[in-house]
């Protein structure tokens, strides 16, 4: 009997000690689901802050190339609309389901490369497990990024440039219609501005510029992607999507039958603005440039798509706009065309591009417009694809310099 008493009193206590091993066992349980799936999701949210962080300064120093105030030196008079847009970027990024908040947005213009530098937040993160174990409010997650627009001109080192969405159109360097002296970059200087600053300071922003290639083909040329008209039409219309860069050679596109180089462009240059087929000159409906603020100021047409969504009204100033396109720009003269046809066809170097805002196309196919911007190849050269390189869809590429992980 003593045993069996002895026995019975040890089983009782055994079931005692099993109810501590359960509880402490969950406790440990929790815990270990609190570093697991509480610490794994605020990793998540230090991404996804960081990526909010580094798309709002990239964000915001595209407002600086499509502005012109690179070329221009001076783009204090763009960090307002710089500002709006990073915002505006980072509030469409969730992070753990909620946006996150922009702490500071700052300004470096110390260089021809102006920067801008984005802190974001994200607070009232939700936790699930670590309040089991007394963590009942999760740390503030931040991040920060650094972004510029850059631009090479005139520098004999750096990393190679790869511009993309270029207009299928080549402008020669030197032109008396420019101002003095006559060129757009300086070839003897690593193809710096030679210019820079806007037209009422006696610079190239805000210069008017005629794309004329068929009566003034020895200064203009239309270029040859690898598909004849049909591959120069969608060129015009939805841009060339290839990486282009300093020292690439391009060919001019022959006009087998006369006219068609005129009527394509024309067309063309109809869609892209937004305009009905056939409408040529001012006050078509597509967007138009305001020449007495420097950078000049873009407004929105009656044809633009956001003011026909309702998204903005007619005459709005905006950041961006389609009338806004990237050409080459070579050294040198083309050859003539001159009759019998088909034309000889040129290969010509790229030496540099130019961002030019369109107002217009006549009916001669000649497109007007003003120039915007300039990028020099400086001392470069080499391929897109290389690990030193800087791809962008725009003139001047935009890259993170500090943040991105």
């Amino acid at each position: 009997m003593g045993s069996r008493e002895r026995a019975k009193k040890q089983r009782q206590v055994e079931r005692g000690s099993t109810l501590y091993i359960v509880a402490l066992s969950l406790v440990m349980l929790l815990g270990m689901g609190a570093l697991a799936i509480d610490l794994a999701s605020l990793y998540v949210a230090r991404n996804e802050s960081q990526r909010a962080a580094d798309s709002a300064a990239l964000a915001g120093a595209k407002v600086f190339v499509e502005s012109g105030c690179v070329t221009s030196g001076d783009c204090t008079s763009q960090e307002g609309t710089a500002t709006d847009r990073a915002n505006q970027v980072a509030s469409q990024i969730l992070v753990g389901g909620q946006p996150v908040t922009v702490q500071s947005i700052s300004f470096n213009e110390t260089s021809n490369n102006p920067q801008i530098t984005v802190q974001v937040q994200s607070a009232n993160l939700s936790i699930y497990f670590a309040g089991a174990i007394g963590v009942t409010t999760a740390p503030t997650v931040g991040a920060s990024a650094t972004a510029e627009a850059y631009n090479p001109s005139g520098t004999a080192g750096g990393p190679t440039f790869c511009t993309g969405c270029l207009r299928p159109w080549l402008i020669a360097n030197c032109n008396p219609a420019f101002p003095a002296p006559g060129c757009l970059l300086n070839s003897g200087s690593s193809y710096s501005v030679a210019n820079p600053g806007c037209v009422s300071s006696g610079g190239v922003v805000g210069q008017p510029i005629q794309i004329a290639i068929e009566t003034n083909n020895t200064q203009f040329g239309a270029v040859d992607d690898g598909g004849g008209l049909a591959s120069y039409q969608q060129s015009i219309t939805t841009c060339n999507t290839g990486q282009k860069t300093c020292g690439m050679t391009v060919n001019t596109l022959p006009d087998a039958t006369p006219g068609m180089k005129v009527a394509t462009t024309t067309s063309s240059v109809d869609t892209l603005l937004h305009i009905g087929a056939g409408n040529v000159g001012l006050n078509q409906g597509q967007d138009w440039i305001d020449m007495t603020p420097c950078p000049p100021q873009i407004h929105a047409g009656a044809f633009n798509p956001l003011v026909n969504q309702g998204v903005i009204g007619q005459d709005t100033v905006v950041a961006t706009s389609d009338s806004i396109v990237t050409a080459y720009i070579f050294d040198g003269t083309l050859t003539p065309a001159i009759p019998p046809f088909p034309q000889p066809v040129d290969t010509r170097t790229i030496t540099g591009f130019a961002q030019i805002f369109i107002t217009q196309v006549d009916a001669n196919g000649d497109v007007w417009g003003v120039i915007l911007g300039l990028a020099g190849c400086g001392g470069r050269g080499g391929g897109c694809g290389g690990s030193s390189s800087i791809k962008g869809p725009t003139m001047l590429p935009v890259r993170l310099i500090q943040g991105a992980s």
